[in-house]
């Protein structure tokens, strides 16, 4: 192979090894998504384990984890008796999914413990000294801050989730001016 084909390849799925960590997924996802996705035909799990150097075992336990993600599916390739896997190339597609099942759900479970810490210092203030009083509004006031901003968050996934698809450039353009700040309406 070309040494700039082969240079491009490499550097694609260590770069998705690094992304798919940033996000606290495993970077053997983020290799095998990316072998996948810089291929033009399917792979078995033969050719993910000598592309990125893995376990058989490791390699067939992060696939499951990608197909599950959404990132990747199982593929038949006529004559052949092996799993062959293809990645979904739409990362719109692949952002979607993991937002809809991991992190809306997080960002309801820290809602839901904000929720409930704010009820436990409300409750609490009758019985607490005039300095401890202090200290829960203190706690208050910064619990309601992180709680605006996962309801913010909140908000925004609803709104990314609505959206049909990426938002297209002149979209974007439109809504900024040249110095980078929001245009004015």
């Amino acid at each position: 192979m070309d040494k700039t084909l082969e240079a491009v390849h490499e550097s694609m799925i260590n770069g998705l090894g690094q992304l798919t960590d940033f996000f606290g997924f495993s970077p053997v996802m983020g290799h095998l998504y990316g072998a996948l996705l810089m291929s033009p035909e399917p792979l078995s799990l033969d050719e993910l384990e000598e592309i990125v150097g893995r376990s058989k075992a490791s390699v067939s336990m992060n696939m499951r984890a990608l197909e599950r993600w959404g990132m990747v599916r199982e593929v038949w390739v006529k004559g052949d008796r092996r799993k062959y896997y293809e990645a979904e190339s739409d990362l719109w597609t692949v952002v979607r999914t993991i937002v809809e099942s991991r992190e809306r759900r997080e960002v309801g479970v820290a809602l839901a413990v904000l929720d409930e810490n704010t009820r436990k210092l409300e409750e609490a203030k009758a019985r607490l000294n005039e300095e401890e009083r202090k200290l829960a509004e203190y706690y208050l006031a910064r619990v309601k801050d992180v709680q605006a901003f996962f309801e913010f968050a909140a908000i925004a996934m609803e709104l990314f989730l609505q959206r049909g698809g990426p938002p297209r450039l002149e979209e974007i353009v439109a809504a900024y001016d040249s110095t980078g700040r929001e245009a004015e309406e």
